[in-house]
């Protein structure tokens, strides 16, 4: 039972760290919370300091102050403090909602305070660097909505004034956070592209495959068809880097991860797992189907490659689930054993992973 709970949690681990919109969720939790809680600290500050100095703010504004500080405490504690996903419609509302909240103390005295058009830019902001720019430019449109309508109504022709000043100020912090959150956003993809690319062949290296594998199991566990992996591995492949050079080694690499991409479905998962060893990912293929496929490729290897400078063969391990209904590491395992069981039977050859 307690094996069980653990191998639970570590699925629901992985789940979470293979999800691309848990950042997402934490940066609005966390970030999120903790502007909420700054703002109501400062306005809080700011007025009772008001108080102290004997410059209060009118009663009703003052009174509003608190009671709003005291929500955005509460809806801030409870975004820093929530264990489960945060619906996505409510994370993409809290920087309107606050940017309302700001501008609510001015619609009742008619007198727009410096603090307001300060606390403007905290919503806009946090859209654009923690949510998207979608979010960041509707945010942007409800901030000179309503402070468009309160300096209108309380200032007059000084109040619109104001309105461009504030306004123009934000949009082009706006503007400039969604530039660089987009720029920030292609470097991240370029680098994890990088991380997951093996330089030689261009194929996905061995962390991207294991993904790829985690991925599949998962899916394959919620009832997905049956599923296959293919393990290829280059017959004496010391031969040629001890005969001819490690150029010559890593030019037959380069081809044969060429051939390989070319054999394959789109909807498969072609990579260079180790040194001359490459894998193959084929979702909805059955064990009959997966052995029909590997010796092909051993067919069109042997045969393809008579024309190169170093003619080579290869040999397959193949396991496929339900056959082998274990977790991705045991299945590389099972059809590890199936690899090194055709290399024992000769080379240049196909073997499976015995069922169970």
């Amino acid at each position: 039972m307690a094996e069980r709970r653990t191998r639970t949690s570590a699925r629901r681990r992985a789940t979470r760290e293979n999800d691309p919109a848990e950042p997402y969720q934490w940066a609005a939790k966390n970030v999120g919370g903790g502007l909420l809680v700054a703002a109501a600290v400062l306005v809080s500050g700011i007025t009772a300091l008001s108080d102290l100095r004997h410059e209060a703010y009118p009663p009703t504004t003052r009174l509003l102050n608190y009671l709003l500080s005291a929500i955005a405490v509460i809806a801030g504690v409870v975004l820093l403090r929530m264990r489960g996903r945060v619906p996505p419609w409510l994370i993409n509302a809290i920087p309107s909602g606050a940017a309302i909240m700001v501008c609510i103390p001015t619609a009742v005295d008619k007198s727009p305070s410096p603090l307001g058009p300060l606390l403007l830019t905290w919503p806009v902001t946090f859209a654009a660097a923690v949510l998207s720019a979608r979010v960041a430019w509707t945010t942007m449109g409800v901030v000179a909505v309503a402070f468009a309508v309160l300096a209108s109504v309380s200032r007059g022709v000084d109040g619109l004034v104001l309105w461009l000043e504030v306004t123009s100020s934000i949009t082009v912090i706006c503007w400039m956070v969604v530039r660089l959150q987009r720029q920030s956003l292609r470097l991240r993809e370029t680098l994890a592209n990088l991380a997951r690319t093996d330089p030689l062949t261009g194929l996905i290296n061995r962390r991207g495959f294991d993904e790829a594998l985690a991925r599949e199991q998962s899916r394959h566990r919620r009832g997905g068809p049956p599923m296959s992996l293919l393990l290829v591995d280059i017959d004496h492949f010391k031969r040629v880097n001890d005969s001819w050079g490690h150029q010559a080694g890593d030019a037959t690499l380069r081809r044969l991860g060429l051939l390989l991409a070319g054999r394959f479905r789109t909807m498969d998962v072609v990579g260079r797992i180790g040194g001359e060893e490459f894998a193959a990912l084929i979702p909805d293929c059955d064990i009959d189907r997966a052995l029909e496929r590997a010796q092909e490729l051993c067919d069109t290897v042997r045969t393809e490659t008579e024309a190169w400078p170093h003619p080579i063969t290869v040999s397959v391990g193949v396991a496929t689930s339900p056959d082998v209904p274990l977790a991705p590491a045991e299945l590389m395992a099972a059809a590890d054993t199936a690899l090194y069981a055709a290399k024992a039977s000769g080379r240049d050859r196909v073997a499976r992973a015995e069922p169970g």
